[in-house]
């Protein structure tokens, strides 16, 4: 069901809203009476009524009527509907919630849904004034910033009396010389309201010292920077700036602010410190002309803006909050992870031990009343020990990290401001083995874990006949897809497995001493286990951990209800060949008697699909592909291994649905769109309608890259390299039916555009659900190769990723090349406070 606008345009001539003053004469008061009087609403009509008659209307039409009308109407909503027709909006809009802050007001929905319309806009590239030449819309310039990764070696933090008042800056101490005699000085003092340094001798002498640090450190080109894994990741899915970042050179988990220390270009550092410049010159002078005994003197005014222009430069900024320091390696005690209070107390052994990082990641957690509760930071690692002797057994203990700004008993949130963190709620949970595939629910402090087979230590020994049905099953399944579909970056096999395995998380107290009780605490054992009917290559979980979605590596989605956790059950199994064909059966062929389907028998029970019904089945594909014809078959590998699954980290499944990434070597990286039919329904989670695919996009990208993929539920953003370079394809996903207008202004023969400009987008179904809206190229995206690391992370107004070019963006002196470039699509000439 649609949204009809509903404007009180509409019915304009028959009695208008609001009566306009003649040209030329004064209203009287009667007639000023008749005009407030005047409100075009039947008085009985209840807020509730008029709520539920404006929950039709778009946009346009609301903001038309509660601040477009008469000054009745207006009063009425800003004193008892305003909050609640904007609330609602704002939610029906999909889009992630207002950050919290402390002693924050009131949440301006209003204006929030302002702002987030204007960043979308921004990306689209819908920006009023600037034209947009077959979906490539360039962002300004001062939307690019360049963050430089260098080690501790290279960066400039303040001293110490610096860190201790909070301070990253200087303020000085501007003496008047006019006012200057005999020893007495009658000086001001320019004081920033924020921070103030006196500087001493010492703090001179310090000065010299950083100094000279600096410029010794500028004369060396710093290392290159690598990153083996997930690296950093943005805290909020709205506008937040919170970046949670694994430092590649320390291995240190910081908590940073995504544009501390970055390098903007000229234009970005000029306008930024012209800005702070006039800020500080209007507020010194503000401050002296209310002091009758002192007269402000425009030479002062040049010393302050000098200052501006070079005080930004003096200091890097430390992270707010280090969750994991270099001091936590050095305190590391292998005894709590091969002791003899853990598993492996029956295979003690002494050797090397290898940590390394699998990656770092943020998640929301989100109530079942649809409310954002808290955020997750989490951090997985792996540690490894080498046998003495060769033939011994290496022995693998996972380790999962989860800060928490949140206390999941109480439900009370934690907001910190600049002088305290939020994460200060630690869980931690270890298993004896290795896992290649991992998530974390936030909301109920679980872990999905995936473990190789033979490393995991809830699996029941099998013996000779089934581990050779096994094997079998693995080599055929290598044979199924292509090569990279069964090994790692290293290029190392991965011994898939079918069961999934959901683990509580620990909560930890680093302040208490370790005991053999603690020690075993951190090795429980699994709530619950799922079984998929092919090995598993990825699954994600949604935010309120109600749903896993689970791919495999043949090409199959399976939709589980993990609202129990000690009992899931499979609603779902999805075959992305079978939907295909499923849909050219019905266009080409005649309709055939389905009732055996895979999708039938996954809707009857939980058990495994027969293996007769799936030879039939599969006998009707062959028949049906040999009617269509390979070449106009959309989907080139549909059996290839689902390598990620994407879902919104602020929606449910069933009210955002998710994208699947299917890679081939030879036909690259094709995105498949899987929603519900009745997800714009406000009970989209209660429907019994079922998932399918909705449309399709082949990435016009190298079939060597490895693209990384952002969805939020109405955003789709694909970071790759074309024949030209690297790129960011945006797209568009109707997710909210406040975006209809957009997708119904097209005309229909552009439904399924062909070419360049569809971005390889192709519609399955009768409304248009994806369009493709703008491509981003940027000096600033270079220098990555195929075989390169091309990390990606995003929210609402930030993308960040990875560089070796930056720069071509700007530079501050230390010849860094490499590190984070940051897309801010807040334009900072729009004068709109943030929200």
């Amino acid at each position: 069901m649609s949204k009809r606008p509903f404007s009180p345009k509409s019915r304009a001539h028959a009695r208008p809203l609001i009566k306009r003053c003649p040209s030329g004469g004064e209203v009287n008061a009667t007639a000023m009476k008749a005009a407030i009087g005047d409100i075009n609403l039947p008085p009985e009509l209840c807020d509730d009524s008029l709520l539920h008659v404006l929950s039709y209307a778009d946009t346009s039409s609301l903001v038309h009527f509660t601040r477009g009308t008469n000054n009745a109407i207006r009063d009425r909503c800003r004193s008892t509907l305003d909050s609640k027709i904007w609330k609602d909006t704002f939610e029906n809009h999909n889009l992630a919630p207002l950050d919290i802050e402390r002693n924050s007001n009131p949440p301006d929905y209003y204006n929030g849904l302002r702002r987030r319309l204007t960043l979308f806009s921004n990306l689209s590239g819908k920006t009023v004034g600037r034209k947009k030449l077959k979906h490539s819309y360039n962002l300004p310039s001062r939307f690019f910033h360049f963050v430089p990764i260098l080690p501790s070696d290279f960066m400039h933090y303040p001293p110490a009396s610096a860190e201790n008042n909070g301070a990253n800056d200087i303020s000085f101490h501007l003496v008047d010389s006019h006012h200057h005699d005999g020893g007495e000085s009658d000086a001001y003092e320019y004081d920033d309201s924020e921070h103030l340094i006196d500087l001493e001798d010492g703090d001179l002498n310090d000065m010299d010292n950083d100094l000279d640090q600096t410029m010794y450190s500028s004369n060396l080109d710093p290392p290159p920077v690598e990153f083996s894994c997930d690296s950093y990741s943005l805290t909020s899915a709205g506008t937040g700036s919170e970046l949670v970042f694994l430092n590649p050179f320390s291995g240190t988990i910081e908590v940073r602010n995504v544009l501390d220390n970055a390098v903007g270009n000229d234009e970005s550092i000029l306008e930024q410190a012209m800005l702070q410049a006039s800020e500080r010159i209007v507020n010194q002078r503000q401050k002296h002309n209310s002091s009758p005994t002192h007269n402000h003197d425009d030479e002062n005014s040049e010393i302050i803006a000098g200052e501006a222009f070079h005080r930004s430069s003096m200091y890097d900024t430390p992270p707010k909050q280090v969750l994991y320091s270099v001091d936590d390696y050095f305190d590391l005690d292998l005894n709590e992870y091969f002791g003899e209070h853990t598993p492996f107390k029956h295979r003690r052994s002494s050797g090397n031990v290898t940590s390394d990082w699998v990656g770092v990641d943020s998640h929301s957690a989100l109530s079942d009343s649809k409310s954002l509760t808290g955020t997750f930071i989490g951090a997985a690692r792996i540690l490894t020990m080498e046998p003495e002797q060769h033939g011994d057994e290496e022995l693998a203990c996972t380790e999962v990290f989860a800060w928490s700004n949140f206390d999941h008993e109480t439900g009370e949130v934690v907001v910190g401001d600049s002088n305290s963190s939020p994460y200060c709620f630690k869980h931690v949970v270890k298993v004896a083995g290795s896992f290649y595939f991992l998530d974390v629910c936030a909301n109920k402090l679980k872990v999905f874990a995936s473990f190789q087979a033979g490393s995991c230590p809830f699996e029941v020994t099998h013996d000779g006949g089934e581990a050779r049905k096994r094997a079998r099953s693995n080599r055929a399944m290598a044979e199924i897809n292509d090569n990279d579909s069964v090994v790692n970056e290293d290029g190392e096999p991965i011994r898939m497995s079918r069961t999934i395995f959901c683990l509580p998380l620990i909560k930890c107290d680093d302040s208490q001493s370790s005991t053999p009780e603690s020690i075993r605490s951190k090795f429980p054992v699994p709530d619950s286990s799922i079984k998929a009917q092919y090995p598993v290559s990825s699954f994600s979980i949604d935010p309120t951990g109600n749903i896993l979605v689970v791919g495999t590596v043949n090409g199959t989605v399976e939709i589980w209800d993990t609202s129990r956790s000690t009992d899931p059950r499979r609603t779902q199994l999805l075959s992305v060949r079978q939907s295909f064909l499923k849909r050219h059966r019905a266009m080409t062929l005649d309709e055939r008697n389905t009732s055996k389907t895979l999708e039938s028998v996954a809707k009857a029970s939980n058990n495994e699909p027969e293996d007769a019904t799936m030879r039939e089945s599969s006998i009707q594909d062959d028949i049906a592909l040999l009617a269509i014809g390979e070449e106009e078959f959309p989907h080139k590998h549909p059996t290839s291994k689902i390598s990620q699954i994407y879902l919104p980290r602020h929606l449910t499944a069933h009210k955002g649905g998710f994208v699947t990434k299917q890679r081939n070597a030879d036909n690259g990286t094709t995105l498949l769109l899987w929603q519900t039919p009745s997800m714009f329904l406000d009970d989209a989670a209660r429907s019994p309608d079922r998932f399918q695919i909705t449309a399709m996009i082949n990435a016009p990208l190298s079939a060597q890259c490895h693209p990384e993929v952002h969805y939020d539920g109405r955003r789709l953003l694909v970071f790759g390299k074309d024949h030209i370079g690297l790129i960011i394809l945006v797209y568009h996903v109707l997710g909210s039916r406040f975006d209809q207008d957009e997708f119904n202004g097209s005309d229909k023969k552009k439904h399924n555009i062909k070419g360049e400009e569809s971005g390889g987008v192709i519609n399955l179904v009768e409304e248009c659900r994806v369009k493709f809206v703008n491509r981003i190229r940027h000096a600033g995206l270079d220098g990555l190769e195929y075989f390169d690391s091309m990390l990606m992370t995003a929210n609402e107004r930030y993308i960040v990723i990875n560089t070796k070019a930056g720069h071509l963006i700007g530079c501050d002196g230390r010849n860094a090349s490499e590190g984070l470039l940051v897309i801010d699509l807040e334009d900072s000439r729009s004068g709109e406070a943030a929200v």
